[in-house]
């Protein structure tokens, strides 16, 4: 794997504080970052799953029109969930 070197810019106590930790970890400035970064990555990739999948959409897409219809404002989803697991 070819690696490329990238030049960003942080406050020195930003530094500092990160320096203290690969120091504490016996580990390099770079292979923190690299961690830090592919971690990053991870978690938004698993919020995205479930809003990217069609049919999480179309289920929020019906409860926002349910609780549009409600005049008094009082829709509880979580109710409607339960009613409609106990039909099933």
């Amino acid at each position: 794997m070819n690696k490329a070197k990238v030049m960003i810019s942080m406050s020195e106590e930003f530094l500092s504080e990160i320096d203290e930790i690969a120091k504490e970890e016996k580990r390099s400035r770079s292979d923190l970052l690299r961690e830090a970064i592919n971690l990053y990555l991870k978690g938004r990739k698993k919020q995205e799953i479930p809003f990217g999948n069609p049919r999480v959409k179309n289920a929020i897409i019906i409860q926002d029109a349910l609780a549009n219809q409600d005049s008094l404002k009082e829709w509880n989803s979580t109710a409607e969930i339960r009613r409609w697991r106990e039909k099933r």
